[in-house]
């Protein structure tokens, strides 16, 4: 692979995606619990930051270099920390994702922002930012080396 935006057509991201789905939609609905929450803890942190490096991907078209990466996991743990401890910010997550969710619907029926719960214990998942750390240099790093990819992934030292 190695193109942009191809870290979502692997196989733990695409299982992500559909758990995200079926847990949300599906799940949540029918039990509505302690696990479903932790589920979508697990599997929205885990894939936010290969969706981030992604879109960065497609927009740029080109891969990113590793400082791109570390900022998405970064930015992932940080924002997911803030969201479930400073209500202010966990306050416009709700009312922010409630309001694209009414948007794609057509604006129809009535605005309603979403239900996060603010559970200091939610920040054990944050570990399995490593297993998206993982699943992207895996990807990013395996280009041949010559290779534009490799650069790009990989720049070498620039003599002084």
């Amino acid at each position: 692979m190695n193109r942009p935006g191809d870290l979502l057509l692997r196989p733990l991201v695409l299982i992500s995606v559909a758990v995200v789905l079926i847990n949300d939609h599906v799940l949540k609905d029918a039990f509505g619990n302690a696990l479903t929450g932790k589920l979508s803890d697990i599997a929205g942190v885990f894939l936010f930051p290969i969706l981030l490096l992604s879109v960065l991907e497609v927009a740029r078209r080109t891969l990113v270099g590793t400082a791109a990466i570390a900022w998405s996991v970064a930015v992932t743990g940080i924002g997911f920390a803030a969201v479930k401890l400073i209500p202010v910010v966990g306050d416009a997550y709700e009312d922010t994702i409630g309001f694209l969710r009414w948007t794609a619907r057509g604006f129809s029926g009535d605005f309603a922002p979403i239900l996060v719960y603010r559970d200091p214990s939610d920040l054990w998942v944050l570990p399995i930012l490593i297993a998206s750390y993982l699943v992207i240099t895996h990807s990013r790093t395996r280009a041949s080396e010559g290779s534009l990819e490799h650069a790009k992934i990989n720049p070498a030292r620039h003599p002084v």
